[in-house]
């Protein structure tokens, strides 16, 4: 696993979340349809509340990538420093 490939997925996954985050409120309008406005506001609203959602998840899933390449990187040091020891025990 690529440290530096799970950083790359997690910006563009922060990236997205932002654009949907921002993008949330404006849907929020509420459009004069005649004896329709209500339900297309109703509609709206529940679809700026789904798009914050998914915003939210998108964003928690960058921040775990950003935790599993931590992890990596750590664990590729432990083994490498493990590595080092073994190495230097078996050495003549």
């Amino acid at each position: 696993m690529d440290p530096a490939a799970l950083e790359s997925a997690a910006g563009i996954l922060e990236a997205t979340g932002t654009e949907l985050a921002d993008g949330a409120p404006g849907l929020r309008t509420r459009p004069d349809l005649g004896v329709s406005t209500d339900e297309v506001a109703t509609a709206l609203a529940a679809l700026a509340e789904a798009v914050a959602a998914v915003a939210t998840e998108v964003g928690s899933t960058a921040e775990s990538l950003r935790t599993t390449a931590a992890d990596v990187r750590a664990t590729d040091q432990a083994v490498a420093a493990s590595s080092q020891q073994r190495r230097a025990v078996l050495a003549p």
